[in-house]
């Protein structure tokens, strides 16, 4: 059984106070607790406390402190509870606390996966080209579950996947890139996969984008093209030469009649 025999403010910090007890014939410092604490356990001097109360006073005040760090956490945007169960893992914080900072938060409703997935998703659709696909994988790293992550991108309709993909396709392409139109496609066509579209998707929203080269841009961009792979099998001649050519102008997506029209043209003669 220990004494209290004296409790004071810290200085730094007047929300918390040091609590003091006798220890044989000499005063030493005991723990630190909060406000809330000091008054949950109307903690004073003289008073008795025995090692189980000790314990409890200690975990009440941890958990004082977890519930702060997290709502200090939280103060910055919103976040899912597996965003906050890490956080406080890395401060060192006991599962068990753990636990109860995240039940009273869901209390007060401070934490709610489900409404932190709604809002993402929202987010996601007004400020980015991001589709449901790596929205969806963006969800699952920050914890919340299938059943709320898919319920959230349920939101993102179809029309409007369309429409987000087609602003991306008209602002990527462009006409004078010096890239064949197909080439351009193709590229644009990965992008919009790897941001989590589908290809039904991607495949309506260029019939709706409605993007074309001219033949004299298309002519262009090969002409690009050629000169530098002329520059590298002008030391061949004839079928050779032809056939490496028309391979590597193939392979950038141009088609056979420009080519053609290119290599049987005056264009190169002069390199």
């Amino acid at each position: 059984m220990a004494v209290i025999t004296r409790i004071s403010a810290q200085q730094k910090n007047d929300e918390r106070f040091n609590v003091f007890i006798q220890k044989g014939k000499k005063e030493e410092f005991a723990f630190s607790v909060d406000a809330d604490v000091l008054i949950k356990f109307q903690l004073q001097k003289g008073m008795e406390i025995d090692e189980d109360e000790w314990q409890e006073i200690i975990e009440e005040d941890e958990y004082r402190k977890a519930f702060n760090k997290a709502l200090h956490f939280l103060s910055y945007r919103m976040r899912t509870v597996h965003e906050i169960e890490a956080y406080l893992e890395k401060k060192e914080v006991t599962e068990s606390t753990i636990k109860r900072v995240i039940d009273k938060l869901s209390e007060y409703d401070f934490v709610n996966d489900k409404t932190f997935a709604d809002s993402f998703v929202k987010t996601r659709m007004n400020t980015s080209f991001k589709g449901p696909g790596a929205i969806r994988q963006e969800l699952k790293k920050k914890g919340i579950g299938e059943g709320d992550t898919e319920e959230a991108l349920d939101q993102f309709t179809y029309e409007e996947q369309l429409e987000a993909s087609v602003k991306f396709i008209q602002k990527q392409f462009r006409s004078n890139a010096k890239r064949s139109e197909k080439e351009q496609k193709q590229k644009i066509a990965q992008q919009l996969q790897q941001k989590g579209f589908n290809w039904e998707v991607i495949e309506m929203a260029f019939q709706e984008a409605k993007i074309s080269q001219s033949p004299e841009e298309e002519k262009e961009a090969l002409l690009v093209h050629a000169k530098k792979a002329h520059q590298k099998y002008k030391k061949y001649s004839g079928y050779e030469y032809e056939s490496r050519m028309k391979r590597f102008l193939y392979s950038k997506g141009f088609d056979s009649s420009v080519i053609s029209e290119v290599l049987n043209g005056d264009e190169l003669n002069d390199l």
